[in-house]
């Protein structure tokens, strides 16, 4: 009998710490326990405090007609809420759905709050939107927000993956609005800007390159080099010239060794020419050219073929007031001033030479640096004096001047 009230006892007190064990499991707890036994309506887990619990095949989160055996295998860990404790006969019910879905809508709200993209599967398809899941909620996706583009059929969309943003939580209506929409607008954008970031590099490279090929030109340029080049634009005073990606000015004054009255007489917009370097100006980057042969100098080479005093031949190029200018050879014109014209006085110099005629002149100065060349057609045609220098030198043996020019005074008595 002692027996039997000790094993009474016994019992009662494990009943009695069974339920404060009991006590200890709350509704609404969040349990994780690995699968002790699976059958066709429910799952059996073993808790980490002793006791078993079921999750009733309705509250195991999975799509309709789907065999828990398909989904779930022994020993695999399900993390669920408390839904029932039964203190009478000490059985636990669990809930996978409803932790899902406090952990999907943890998932949710941290994806609206922190502009995050979730993955949604689309279930429905209605004319102004679509239904998509997401564990254990259901988003709504406007058909504004399917795509960038415009969209009037929804059913294309039917059972895709979508990466969406969360637009909106409406707890009251219990609405979830997402948008597929914003994802795309947002690679676009980072499209673009990468792509103009790339543009920009490209540009920037292309820029800087052809600036160090400028400048690796502008540094192997040589006074004196000839060139090619082609004519970017004609002022008034000369012409800019493309050498190559680089331009330089060749002035009226250096296009011929003739004189030019207009750059359009010599030169035209997009023309190809050969010119010459003058000059180059490190500081301003300025480059002097010429489209006259500089290694050619008509002054230069003419200067070792006359000098003062010579009679040279030349034509009439050009006729003003007070002179008149004689091209002796191309690109050397002499000077030819009115009062060098005749011995008598001259009142208008085409009433001695015009343009076109040839005459012939005597140098009168020269300087060919300073490509000066002074003519006189006066001098050329004086006569030239007689010398009786030798008959001035009077000697006793000759007699006197009378005795030795009386002859000569008799012809001009005559």
């Amino acid at each position: 009998m002692d027996y039997i009230e000790n094993e009474e006892l016994t019992m009662e007190q494990l009943l009695a710490e069974q339920e404060r064990e009991l006590d200890k499991i709350k509704v609404g707890n969040e349990v994780k326990a690995s699968i002790k036994e699976i059958k066709d309506d429910y799952v059996l887990l073993n808790l980490e405090t002793g006791f078993d619990a079921i999750i009733p095949y309705e509250e195991l989160n999975m799509k309709k007609g789907a065999l828990i055996s398909e989904v779930f295998n022994v020993g695999d860990e399900i993390e669920a809420t408390i839904a029932k404790v039964s203190q009478k006969d000490g059985l636990i019910k669990l809930s996978k759905t409803q932790s899902d879905k406090k952990n999907d809508y943890k998932e949710i709200k941290n994806a609206f709050e922190e502009h995050k993209i979730i993955t949604v599967s689309v279930e429905k398809c209605i004319n102004n939107g679509v239904f998509a899941r997401y564990g254990a909620y259901s988003l709504f996706i406007p058909i504004s927000q399917l795509d960038t583009k415009f969209v009037t059929e929804t059913n294309a969309y039917a059972n895709q993956n979508l990466e969406v943003y969360v637009k909106e939580i409406n707890t009251k209506r219990n609405r979830l609005v997402a948008s597929h929409r914003d994802v795309l607008q947002e690679r676009l954008d980072v499209q673009r800007a990468e792509k103009r970031a790339r543009i920009k590099a490209e540009r920037e490279a292309e820029k800087a390159r052809k600036k160090q090929e400028k400048e690796d030109l502008f540094n192997s340029l040589q006074v004196g080099q000839k060139i090619e080049g082609k004519v970017t634009n004609i002022m008034s005073y000369g012409a800019f010239i493309d050498i190559g990606g680089i331009e330089g000015l060749a002035h009226i004054k250096n296009l011929s060794w003739n004189r030019v009255n207009k750059v359009e007489d010599v030169l035209s917009e997009g023309q190809e020419v050969s010119v010459y370097v003058l000059d180059i100006n490190p500081e301003n980057k300025r480059i002097a050219l010429a489209l006259k042969d500089i290694n050619n100098d008509p002054w230069e080479l003419i200067s070792k073929e006359i000098k003062v005093g010579d009679v040279i031949e030349g034509t009439v190029v050009r006729v003003i007031e007070r002179a008149a200018f004689v091209q002796i050879r191309e690109g050397v014109d002499a000077y030819l001033p009115i009062s060098e014209l005749a011995n008598e006085r001259v009142a208008k110099v085409t009433n001695v030479v015009n343009v076109g005629d040839v005459i012939k002149a005597k140098v009168l100065e020269f300087k060919p640096k300073n490509e000066r060349l002074l003519i006189s057609i006066k001098e050329a045609n004086r006569e030239p004096e007689e010398d009786i220098s030798e008959y001035m030198e009077v000697e006793d043996s000759l007699g006197s001047i009378g005795e030795l020019f009386g002859d000569k005074f008799k012809e001009l008595e005559e």
